[in-house]
């Protein structure tokens, strides 16, 4: 008989961070946790562990198969799950944030955890590419018609929709699949009831470019159009461009800071273009230092 597999800290409020033995982890034991544990928050922090080292392994250029084909398993026996609970497979099936990913480096590196993540998140996009797309039809076609609801499972259902999206939008290697991405996240805004749908579908268009372009572009001028000066709904249309992951996104941020709806004397304004370009690490923290250049200048301005 195989040896057990532990679930340890089941219930807790708060969260544990919890260091193995030797060092090192488990990725069977994680994999079967992952799919398998009834704890929900387990089951979550048990497939970040293992996207957490998959990313990290690619990431230090090291043989990913054993790690790779691990987390497939887990990811693949969640796909599969059923949606009784749409925001816990939505969470299961959610890579690790960059943030999270930097926070547990010794020297941090976020142009290398940005790729990194990009990698394996393609790799899964692909390895499920049938049943991510089947996933989000299916979760499309039962919205259609429906009222707009904010009980818990119909926030999960947005949730999960909004994961599955991600996930099909990542594929744009060539010109065919850059406009059948477009093409998906464009449905998903005009398809949208709420601001949770519209910003998911602008953000997975603010970061395609090639053929998919104009429909960036296209989105977010409507939702500009759309906002009619409503302050917060700018302020969203400001952040999912700075938060972007094109190369040229701070080329762009700099064009936003001249935008006549963009003020420093509005701090709320200003935390959405800057705060948001800063909170972009990626970019910021790129080699050459024109993030740093750009936030000194700012500063220079507000201090002026």
């Amino acid at each position: 008989a195989a040896a057990p597999v532990p679930s340890v800290l089941r219930g807790f409020s708060a969260p544990v961070r919890l260091v193995r033995d030797g060092g090192g982890e488990d990725d069977a034991a994680l994999s079967f946790l992952a799919a398998h544990d009834t704890d929900g928050f387990n089951r979550w922090e048990a497939g970040q562990r293992l996207l957490s080292g998959l990313i990290f392994q690619e990431l230090r250029g090291e043989d990913t198969a054993s790690t790779l084909a691990a987390t497939c398993a887990a990811f693949g026996r969640t796909l599969a799950m059923g949606e009784d609970d749409p925001s816990i497979k939505a969470y299961a099936l959610t890579l690790p944030a960059e943030s999270s990913l930097l926070e547990s480096m010794d020297v941090m590196d976020p142009v290398g955890v940005r790729r990194a993540r990009g990698t394996i998140k393609g790799l899964l996009a692909r390895t499920f590419q049938e049943e991510i797309r089947a996933g989000y039809d299916r979760l499309t076609e039962a919205a259609a018609g429906q009222e707009f609801a904010v009980d818990s499972a119909a926030i999960g259902r947005r949730r999960l929709r909004n994961v599955f999206l991600d996930y099909v939008c990542a594929l744009r290697d060539t010109e065919e699949e850059q406009l059948a991405a477009a093409q998906v996240a464009t449905a998903h805004y005009d398809g949208a009831t709420c601001m949770t749908d519209k910003v998911a579908a602008l953000a997975a268009l603010s970061n395609m470019d090639g053929a998919a372009a104009p429909a960036r572009d296209a989105a977010m001028q409507r939702y500009y159009d759309e906002a009619d000066g409503d302050a917060l709904v700018l302020n969203k249309w400001f952040s999912v461009q700075a938060a972007s992951s094109l190369p040229d996104v701070l080329e762009r941020v700099q064009k936003l800071r001249d935008h006549p709806d963009f003020t420093l004397k509005n701090p709320n304004r200003c935390r959405s273009l800057v705060g948001a370009f800063v909170g972009n690490a990626a970019a910021f923290h790129a080699e050459g230092g024109e993030g740093y250049a750009f936030l000194g200048g700012l500063l220079r301005e507000l201090d002026g």
